[in-house]
């Protein structure tokens, strides 16, 4: 295994900092140089009210089209995120459980997908009421640009306690365009993807079809996923804007090879875990969103925003164990926002209702060796979160902003019990919740900003939390209650001439009612949970971005987090004083692009991740490593033409490493190995 993380490792990433400046003595023209300026600060959508970066009171990242599609392979949004101080990534190679995100601590306790956070497509909720999401659901080869808002968002979006990523496909072309491109990587990565596009009017269209297949590093690792995207747009007037926002996902196969013990690491790194080979884990879905979008000015200072959606979502799963091992759910998602912005010299109001509405018709069966045999539950749940919201900005003088935002969520929760031969296991469940949020910036200059913000922010058990019930029978878990937190923090934003930015956050997280997973020996493999008492998370989060010259950038991020239990007790033992599992404590992100306008371009990436802990005992300790990712490309255009060849290796130093922790997990299968060095190449052209 790799030693733990030291301050010497550090030094590999300052590298990538600091090369530049010995080696870039002279500047290249330019008009051989991509001239864009992306340390510049931009306008922040995910906010509610439009606002530069720079004079938010909250601490935000975006990321632009460029990072995002260039050279990547676009199976995930794994490497784009973990560009960002506060965020921590993790699972990017178990598409069946999906990416783990976790924000300043909070999603770290997802068994799979995504908890704690508020995901949002084209202003379109991805996240389902309960607070989970799945952004295998998303086409990276679509995404034009990302928001990431961390911390004080529940008074903004209800049900999150960590922050927002919200994600914006691409804008509609002005004019005909089509683009097609491939990519082909190590086990098996098979990427296939055609876009198009055009304007006729008022109306203009894009689409895209994408076919991803893997075979994955490990056995029992395989993958084969299609989607379809399709945005019309209809734009009568200036003030009007119509938008129709649909697609499709067919996932016919997920394969999970589940959790191994350290003994079986380092055996065979690659293998899955036997049972999981048996009952053959597996999952598929199909899932159809389609949204519909009104933005209307009403004159100068004022605009109305209105949508609806609906989801629907077919999915079946099989789990490594017998006793309803099978989980096959039906969901149908749908809601609705209206939203009035006005703006004025000094005041800015954004105010709204939210309605989502969360009905999953589920059933689990016995899962005899991958066969379906005897039905055990079947029950009707739902979710319905209504929620009101006033956000107002005040600014009495020019460098003085205060932010102001109340919402306020009704909540409903329900479960109707089908399967009546062991009793009826109906219930309701409801809350209501207040989240205010205050918050302060002053600009020292135009672009030199100090801020503040305090928030308080719950979070409802998912209906899978609740569901998964340790008594083996159907209903809610009673014992499972929401948790609260109250966030503090202080912010410096710098942007010193036009190629320097400095990102610093310093912040402290009270937390009562942590939700956290466990394990029952009886039940391997099945992850339930539970309250702990309270925690205190305290970190700090640094981000520079120097741009040598305007086709050379280079980033240095750094996060320490100190989230540790101050009350928490079970019959396992008492953790007040341990460390919160799942998450390092140190992080050190470092980058080098070299992005011309054209010709060849190349990037460098590094990371450094801290030991961790698996358990909630802190008994049980995962090394942290270092990996060195490289890429490298040509882009230009011939007689109109876009060719886009691209070459990558991930891993380069071949680290032994893990992919995810299993928190909790019982027999000591905590670890789910990372693939070693991979490669991969492929070509985009264009019109």
């Amino acid at each position: 295994m790799n030693p733990s993380f030291s301050l010497k490792h550090m030094k590999y990433a300052t590298l990538l900092f600091l090369i530049p400046f010995s080696i870039w003595a002279q500047k290249p023209s330019q008009d051989s140089l991509n001239i864009v300026k992306e340390l510049a600060p931009v306008t922040v959508l995910s906010s509610r009210i439009p606002q530069k970066e720079n004079q938010l009171p909250v601490s935000v990242t975006t990321i632009g089209k460029a990072r995002l599609q260039i050279g990547q392979t676009k199976l995930s949004l794994f490497d784009a995120l973990n560009t960002v101080p506060g965020v921590f990534a993790m699972n990017s190679e178990n598409f069946a459980q999906d990416l783990r995100i976790s924000i300043r601590g909070f999603g770290a306790r997802a068994a799979f997908g995504i908890r704690g956070l508020k995901i949002v497509l084209d202003g379109v909720p991805e996240s389902t009421p309960d607070g989970t999401a799945k952004l295998g659901n998303i086409d990276v080869g679509l995404i034009e640009r990302v928001e990431v808002l961390k911390g004080a968002t529940a008074g903004i979006y209800g049900n999150a306690s960590g922050g927002v990523i919200s994600l914006n496909t691409e804008s509609m072309p002005s004019k005909p365009y089509a683009e097609i491109s491939s990519t082909f990587g190590s086990y098996g990565l098979k990427r296939y993807q055609v876009k198009f596009g055009s304007s006729w009017g008022a109306w203009s269209v894009l689409g895209s079809v994408s076919r991803l297949e893997s075979t994955g590093y490990r056995q029992k690792s395989a993958l084969e996923r299609n989607l379809l995207n399709l945005k019309i747009g209809f734009r009568p007037s200036e003030k009007t804007k119509l938008s129709l926002l649909s697609t499709y996902i067919d996932s016919p196969k997920a394969e999970d090879p589940g959790g191994l013990t350290i003994e079986e690491v380092n055996k065979d790194r690659t293998q899955a875990r036997k049972a999981n080979v048996d009952y053959n884990t597996t999952e598929s879905f199909n899932q159809l969103r389609n949204a519909l979008i009104l933005d209307q000015k009403l004159g100068e200072k004022s605009a109305v925003n209105a949508r609806v959606f609906l989801i629907n979502r077919d999915f079946n799963t099989n789990q490594a164990f017998e006793a309803s091992g099978q989980i096959a759910f039906q969901r149908v998602f749908w809601g609705g926002g209206l939203a009035y912005q006005f703006a004025t010299k000094g005041y800015k109001l954004s105010t709204g209702l939210d309605l989502e509405n969360q009905a999953d018709n589920r059933q689990r069966y016995d899962n005899k060796l991958g066969v379906r045999t005897t039905l055990r539950l079947d029950q009707d749940e739902s979710f319905d979160n209504t929620g009101a919201y006033i956000l107002q900005e005040f600014a009495p003088i020019s460098a003085l902003r205060v932010v102001l935002n109340t919402r306020y969520d009704w909540i409903k929760i329900g479960v109707s019990d089908k399967f009546l031969s062991d009793g009826n296991q109906s219930a309701q469940r409801d809350f209501q919740r207040f989240s205010p949020m205050v918050g302060v910036s002053y600009s020292l200059s135009p672009r030199n900003t100090l801020y503040a913000n305090f928030t308080s922010n719950f979070e409802t058990p998912s209906l899978n939390e609740l569901t998964n019930n340790p008594t083996g029978q159907g209903g809610f878990n009673p014992d499972l209650n929401p948790q609260k937190s109250q966030n503090y923090e202080l912010g410096y934003k710098a942007w010193l001439g036009n190629k320097t930015r400095i990102d610093l956050s310093i912040f402290q997280i009270n937390i009562q009612g942590e939700i956290v997973p466990y394990q029952l020996p009886n039940q391997v493999g099945r992850t339930f949970y539970r309250n702990a008492g309270e925690s205190v998370r305290k970190g700090i989060e640094l981000g520079l971005s120097y741009q040598i010259i305007p086709a050379l950038t280079t980033y240095l991020n750094f996060t320490y987090s100190d989230f540790v239990y101050t009350s928490y007790k079970t019959l396992a033992g008492e953790f007040a004083g341990n460390r919160l599992p799942g998450i390092p404590k140190n992080q050190v992100y470092g980058e080098l692009r070299y992005f011309p306008k054209s010709g060849v371009f190349a990037v460098a990436q590094f990371r450094s991740i801290s030991s961790m802990y698996a358990n909630d005992a802190n008994s049980v300790s995962v090394d942290g490593y270092q990996t060195l990712n490289l890429r490298a490309g040509w882009q230009n255009h011939i007689k109109g033409i876009l060719i886009e060849p691209f070459v990558g290796v991930n891993n380069l130093f071949d680290t032994a490493y893990f992919a995810n922790i299993q928190i909790n997990a019982t027999a000591n299968r905590y670890y789910e190995t990372a693939a070693g060095r991979t490669i991969y190449a492929g070509i985009k052209l264009g019109i």
